[in-house]
């Protein structure tokens, strides 16, 4: 059986014929916009952790702040972020497809009706009970550690209120083919903590009570920087309920399946930290800093493309063309393959630059430095993997198809639990990390192969055009060769060189001159292997700069 034709936005066919960009171009466009913002917000973030680093050390205040901050954003993923909006999204392209605008606004208001009750109940409950959400997600911490969790907690619970409403927020102006406000929202939570960690701990009797303050405002700014663009869209709307609305029984018909699926990916987020509590202190601090600089890598282009991605993938799932949903969905995993391969390459050989200039200074000593860089190592194997998934789920929900991502988190969480209980006492957190690294191969794995089934059973007798067949491989092999002589290079020269050492505007120059050689060198490839993507990112990057220069 051969491969179907591309549809005419993917093939080219058409493009020449107007000035239409094709899907994969729109898809990078949008990514691109996103990339802008989360790259700026990445920095800022950067920039926050490296403060509170500085200020608090890998210290059990730190430990209690990671622990605390967990809690509100598991509940909001569990609640809004990770099974509200990716359901939401799909059903409202769908009210928008029938009826338009006047469906939308009906549909977004009755999702509010049901929301804001939910989520003020949640506050509450966290504000007044927040002793047994710190032992559930911290049994090992000791009197001290708990204490400051439990009083930080109560600090922060709030933000699930304004960050869920903020997303659902996101996921409507994304809809709408509206990308900067809601990417850009991160910026605000992350001026806020660093403003107030620097300016205001002084007044507090315990200067980490003034992070979780910062944490609470950033969440009421987030929110806040959404209302114009949903007043100029017509979707600032008055909660209704409205419990009887078809698109709203629809949405919860599929949350329940998507809450099951969310729930088994923050419970492998609670199992890290279960462990995490019973190992020493500090370690759970160095585990966080690394996880953060993952991110920093994952979400400037690998969530980018996956949120520029869910409205395009749903617009085509609603209107059953499911020839350009397998294109749409081919050029994310493609553009979101060739940025994840060189940031793994990136982080292996240059680790140890990245974590003693971001963060070997002031109480965050050579040890904790060491290893942050250690558990760097062990969380990029598994960029590939994670970046995968957060396409290939998005995917899932645009087809309506909540059930089926469950199966692979199920085993992702089984793998985590199994191994990192098995090796927690020899390897402690080094154990930890590993055993989440090998969970996301095993989960990018099923669902790839799941979704394979689930888009031919929609469409019989043809297959994924490109993906999973000779061109994926060969795609990610000449990722791989266009970016090892830049990291070959970069590694040789940074291994003359003691990192944890060195003074901070020497190695920030290097470390910069290290990261040109290694993007310059990939890009230079990534043409002479005829990498297409590169084009694709680099002009939509370019595209969104020239826009802002011109604004300024």
């Amino acid at each position: 059986m051969t491969a179907p034709p591309l549809p005419p936005d993917e093939s080219g066919s058409a493009a020449g014929a107007d000035a239409r960009p094709t899907e994969g171009e729109t898809v990078a466009k949008r990514a691109g916009v996103v990339a802008v913002f989360t790259l700026l917000s990445r920095v800022l973030g950067y920039v926050r952790d490296a403060t509170l680093a500085n200020l608090f050390g890998a210290s059990a205040a730190y430990d209690a702040f990671v622990v605390a901050h967990t809690i509100p954003n598991f509940l909001r993923r569990l609640v809004a972020e990770g099974s509200l909006v990716i359901t939401f999204v799909p059903l409202l392209a769908e009210e928008r497809r029938r009826g338009g605008r006047p469906a939308m606004r009906s549909f977004f208001s009755s999702v509010l009706g049901i929301l804001i009750p939910v989520l003020l109940l949640l506050t509450a409950a966290g504000v007044l009970f927040p002793e047994p959400l710190v032992t559930a997600f911290a049994p090992g911490f000791e009197p001290e550690r708990a204490e400051i969790a439990v009083r930080l907690t109560r600090i922060m619970m709030g933000y699930i209120f304004f960050i869920s409403l903020m997303a659902l927020a996101g996921g409507a102006l994304n809809t709408e083919g509206v990308f900067a406000a809601p990417a850009a929202a991160p910026v605000l939570l992350n001026v806020a903590v660093i403003g107030f960690a620097l300016g205001l701990r002084e007044y507090f009797d315990a200067p980490i009570d003034a992070v979780g303050y910062g944490v609470l405002l950033g969440g009421v700014l987030q929110l806040a920087l959404q209302l114009p663009a949903l007043a100029r869209r017509g979707l600032l709307v008055v909660p209704r309920i409205e419990l009887r609305h078809p698109a709203l029984l629809e949405l919860l018909r599929r949350m329940v399946p998507a809450i099951f699926g969310v729930a088994v990916y923050q419970i492998n987020i609670m199992v890290i930290r279960q462990i995490g509590s019973y190992l020493p202190s500090g370690q759970l601090s160095c585990y966080y800093n690394a996880t953060r600089l993952q991110e920093f890598a994952l979400g400037v282009f690998a969530v980018s493309v996956s949120v520029a991605a869910l409205p395009t993938l749903s617009l085509h799932a609603a209107s059953g063309d499911f020839a350009r949903m397998r294109a749409t969905f081919r050029r994310a995993l493609l553009i979101t393959n060739f940025v994840t391969i060189p940031s793994t390459f990136g982080l292996l050989v240059l680790s140890a630059p990245i974590v003693g200039v971001l963060f070997r200074h002031g109480a965050y000593g050579t040890d904790a430095a060491v290893m942050t860089a250690e558990l760097l190592i062990l969380l990029a194997l598994a960029m590939v993997p994670v970046g995968a998934a957060r396409v290939i789920v998005p995917a899932f929900y645009a087809l309506g198809d909540t059930k089926t991502p469950v199966y692979a988190a199920m085993a992702s969480l089984a793998a985590t639990f199994i191994i990192g209980h098995t090796v927690k006492e020899a390897y402690e957190i080094h154990g930890l990390v590993a055993a989440t690294s090998i969970a996301a191969v095993i989960q990018a794995g099923l669902l790839f192969g799941l979704f394979r089934r689930a888009i031919r059973r929609r469409s019989p007798g043809e297959v994924l055009p490109s993906v999973g067949g000779p061109s994926l491989p060969s795609h990610a092999i000449r990722t791989a060769i266009a970016t090892l002589p830049g990291a070959a290079a970069a590694f040789f020269l940074a291994e003359r060189l003691d990192w944890y050492a060195v003074g901070k505007l020497q190695g920030a120059s290097l470390l910069l001159g290290l990261l040109v050689v290694v993007g310059l060198s990939f890009a230079f490839l990534a043409r002479l292997l005829g990498l297409e993507e590169i084009d694709l990112v680099l002009g939509a990057v370019r595209r969104r700069f020239t826009r802002l220069v011109k604004k300024v």
